[in-house]
């Protein structure tokens, strides 16, 4: 609220201006009155307020001594003058002490009055928001020169010399002879910034700084150094199971995402720091077996697998190829079952080693669809992913087997469903369109008008005679020449684009992501085994 004080001696002007505005109703509160400059003062002694609406010529202390002592002690107080029409002199005295604006006491109009009034309303809260800006440019530059030297340290090996000359004269929020680090991830992080709810990745980061660095300060202190992809670093001399815990409350009630922590041994020294931080990494890393907000640290005694995992070998492989031939779903389904519970205890394995070995069903489902004359980039989307995706990306290996069970039941259904059914004529010529002019900008318009139907019909036709839409048949086809093209290390990611019919390379590059988990020029490094 924007707060007023009104001084006058005439007690029938100061209840008129209390009175014939609605006040409150405009963002304003009347927090006194006063009969004179002597007794504003005394007001404003104990209670500061923005405006002061005085009268000029008032007994023991005028209105012109009332604005020069507030000048004085309440700079940022602005001043209204209730004046006659024969104050004018009064009133450019007024003016040249600081007096902001005059109203006239016997033709004054509410209006015109709390059209003044929010004209200095608007200008504080400008000023208030230049401070604040002000405050958190300095404040943040204060703190991004001490978090890139942290994040420096953390991340990169730094020699004994080195350090020592990095650290001096800097004080950090714990003991630096005793603490431990935790590397922290906001779980489901894509999602998360997908889902849009804080309109920046910034913004959302910037929240979770400041919830957790809020905790941690009433806590026995620490330092948060961001470190880039919802990661974070916590330095701290006071890293408990119960500290991590309030922080994931914190995080879930007010910022609505979930926090995972690895936790490194307790470190003696800033040498150490960079190891430490390694440890918490991959303390973090088991997320993937254990799922999100999971608190894991390095001095716990680690999970014992009560079997060893079976690995895809070639006699694994021709067990899968025949359930798979036979498209049993619900066997398929409860070997899956089977096959991710012993997984789930494989922590000794790094998660790209379990990865891969998702990856190799894939490629064994892959060649059975391929003798029924399909493959996994012609079975449709399932909850609008694809399978290299959401194994490649995928948080946890739950993740992997919760969205891979669906998609394989979906996948059964697609290929017996497929095999027993012939295609309209129109659908078929869409499909040849489709695999001859991949590489032109093609358009559902176009093909609809070709095929003699209209584009809305032609487009709910052809969802219900394959399964699928124009356009991501027509992706899956693109991106299938385009891993071909990969392949050749001579043609750029801008050539292979354009090869393909996408005249922006960048598009090219995310919707190539969306199918294959990773970017173009990734996808060939591992083609390549670069």
């Amino acid at each position: 609220m924007t707060r007023i004080l009104i001084v006058d001696d005439e007690m029938l002007v100061r209840l008129s201006l209390k009175t014939l505005i609605p006040w409150q109703e405009h963002g304003f509160e009347i927090v006194g009155e006063a009969r004179d400059g002597k007794e504003a003062l005394e007001l404003l002694e104990k209670d500061p307020c923005h405006i002061v609406l005085t009268d000029i010529r008032m007994p023991d202390m005028d209105g012109l001594e009332l604005i020069s002592r507030i000048r004085e002690k309440w700079p940022f107080t602005r001043c209204l003058i209730l004046s006659n029409h024969n104050d004018f002199e009064y009133v450019q005295k007024a003016l040249r002490l600081g007096a902001v604006d005059y109203l006239l006491k016997l033709a004054w109009v509410p209006e015109e009055l709390l059209a003044k009034c929010k004209r200095l309303q608007s200008e504080f809260r400008q000023e208030e928001e230049e401070k604040h800006r002000t405050a958190f440019r300095l404040e943040r530059l204060s703190r991004e020169a001490r978090e890139k030297l942290l994040r420096d340290l953390l991340t990169k090996y730094t020699s004994r010399l080195e350090l020592a000359n990095a650290l001096k004269g800097l004080e950090f929020g714990f003991d630096t002879s005793r603490f431990r680090v935790a590397a922290v991830a906001i779980d489901r992080y894509e999602q998360v910034l997908e889902e849009d709810r804080y309109q920046s990745e910034q913004l959302l980061n910037y929240t979770v700084v400041n919830i957790l660095n809020e905790m941690v300060r009433k806590n026995g202190g620490g330092e948060l150094v961001e470190v880039g992809g919802g990661r974070f670093a916590l330095l701290s001399s006071a890293v408990t199971e119960g500290l991590l815990k309030q922080l994931q409350q914190v995080a879930e009630t007010y910022a609505k995402v979930t926090l995972s922590f690895g936790v490194s041994r307790e470190c003696r020294e800033m040498q150490g720091l960079h190891h430490a931080f390694a440890e918490a990494g991959e303390m973090l890393e088991k997320r993937f077996f254990r799922g999100g907000g999971t608190i894991l640290t390095a001095d716990a005694p680690p999970r014992r697998a009560t079997s060893e995992p079976v690995r895809l070998g070639a006699a694994n492989a021709a067990g899968w190829l025949k359930l798979f031939e036979v498209r049993q779903t619900d066997a398929i389904l409860q070997e899956l079952a089977v096959w991710h519970s012993q997984w789930v205890e494989a922590e000794e394995l790094t998660p790209a080693e379990v990865r891969d070995e998702w990856l190799h069903l894939l490629v064994l489902l892959n060649s059975s669809l391929e003798s029924a004359g399909k493959d996994i980039y012609s079975v449709p989307a399932y909850l609008d992913q694809y399978p290299f995706e959401v194994i490649r990306t995928s948080e946890t290996l739950s993740g992997i087997y919760e969205w891979f069970a669906g998609w394989l039941a979906q996948t059964m259904a697609y290929v017996k469903e497929a095999a027993g059914a012939r295609l309209r004529p129109e659908i078929q010529a869409v499909l040849d369109i489709i695999h001859e002019e991949y590489h032109t900008q093609l358009k559902v318009s176009d093909i609809a008008r070709r095929v003699g139907f209209a584009e809305n019909y032609l487009s709910v036709l052809f969802r219900k005679e394959t399964g699928e839409k124009i356009v991501d048949t027509l992706t899956a086809v693109r991106m299938k020449k385009a891993r071909a093209l990969l392949l050749d290390p001579g043609l750029k990611i801008y050539e292979i684009s354009e090869m393909v019919g996408y005249t922006d390379s960048t598009h090219f590059s995310k919707y190539f992501k969306k199918i294959e988990g990773v970017f173009p020029l990734e996808f060939r490094k591992m083609a390549l085994g670069k």
